[in-house]
């Protein structure tokens, strides 16, 4: 009786097997061999770094995956201690201006060869807190954090040390000494504020965010200070039916006299833009309305949506990268801010106000 060296068991006497059979690791060669392509084939494949044609790119990747070859720059990562992988902490993946984010670091990470692991929180903290456990109690080489709901002192401290961290598109009070790559969240709404102005409008509902996010209190200061006319504020939570709920109690109150909304994003644009159709209201002729994000329903939505770009991609591609040209070195990122520009995309949901 001879023991199995694939898995541990014993057997008795199956040809092709002794006792000093043992499994070598794939090599790049066996796998170049295996697809029937050049070992720089099948590191173009494996890097990207060079077009391959699809159908050959797919047979080599299939034969790694059967061979279960690793690369031999991961190899030495996992026997240092690293994994090449680092975490993505989003709040809300159906929002596709998050979906582009997570696109941007996903490719910046392909890139630089790490691998992602996506989190979606939801906008909720108790889940955000869950999900910080789970990856701290892995193994990571770094993360990226859009922080969807204001963090509390608990959470500040479990990220805090525990691995080099980038902030994507939202700012986090009293986390010093980050990277942060964000959109410039007050130029966008001071972008509003003067389209409105200049097209007329003096009286404007202002439907926000949750004001102890930076980010939507710098939009709501940057369109109050530009807009200059009388603003009512109402709080929302960045999701569509906030938008509309908020909205559709103003209008059932009666003596609803704005000209014009400005919503802190665009699903919550959206929510308004329902909320005014079903009270028979048209926009713009009877009201403007502007969002913030610009995500790709936007321009779809009838009427189109003037609103602001954000470059999410960018913002998701520049704290990855960013953040893994000192991780891949194995530096501690210094604190650094970088600040993407912002445009007003003008459409069809705004217009001057019509006299009443």
């Amino acid at each position: 009786m001879t023991r199995d060296p694939y898995g541990g068991g014993a057997t008795h006497g199956r040809p092709g097997h002794d006792r000093s059979a043992v499994r070598r690791a794939a090599s790049i060669k066996d796998v170049a061999a295996a697809a029937g392509v050049s070992p720089t084939t099948v590191s173009h494949v494996l890097s990207g770094n060079r077009p391959v044609n699809e159908q050959t790119a797919a047979r080599v990747r299939s034969v790694v995956n059967r061979l279960g070859y690793v690369p031999a720059s991961l190899a030495r990562s996992l026997q240092a201690g690293a994994t090449s992988v680092i975490g993505l902490l989003i709040p809300d993946i159906s929002n596709t201006f998050f979906a582009e984010l997570a696109k941007g670091a996903e490719d910046a990470a392909h890139d630089l060869g790490y691998g992602l692991i996506l989190c979606n929180t939801e906008f909720d903290a108790d889940r955000e807190d869950r999900y910080l456990g789970m990856i701290r109690s892995r193994f990571i080489d770094g993360m990226v954090y859009a922080s969807g709901s204001p963090p509390s002192r608990r959470r500040l401290e479990a990220l805090m040390g525990k691995f080099p961290i980038a902030l994507a598109d939202e700012e986090v009070e009293g986390l010093t000494g980050a990277l942060i790559a964000t959109a410039d969240h007050e130029a966008g709404g001071r972008l509003v504020g003067e389209h409105l102005r200049e097209l007329g409008h003096r009286r404007a509902l202002m439907l926000t965010g949750p004001r102890d996010l930076k980010s939507g209190a710098a939009r709501a200061h940057g369109f109050v200070r530009a807009f200059g006319g009388d603003v009512v504020e109402r709080v929302g939570d960045f999701k569509e039916p906030s938008g509309y709920r908020l909205l559709a109690a103003l209008l059932d109150e009666g003596g609803f006299d704005r000209t014009a909304v400005f919503a802190a994003n665009d699903l919550m644009a959206f929510g308004a833009l329902a909320a005014l159709r079903e009270a028979g209201l048209s926009v713009p002729r009877d009201i403007s309305v502007v969002g913030f994000d610009d995500i790709r329903a936007a321009s779809l939505v009838s009427p189109a949506l003037t609103t602001v770009h954000q470059p999410a991609y960018d913002v998701g591609r520049t704290a990855t990268a960013q953040l893994l040209q000192y991780v891949s070195r194995g530096e501690v990122p210094p604190a650094s801010r970088h600040t993407l520009p912002v445009e007003l995309k003008v459409r069809a949901s705004t217009a001057p106000p019509t006299a009443r």
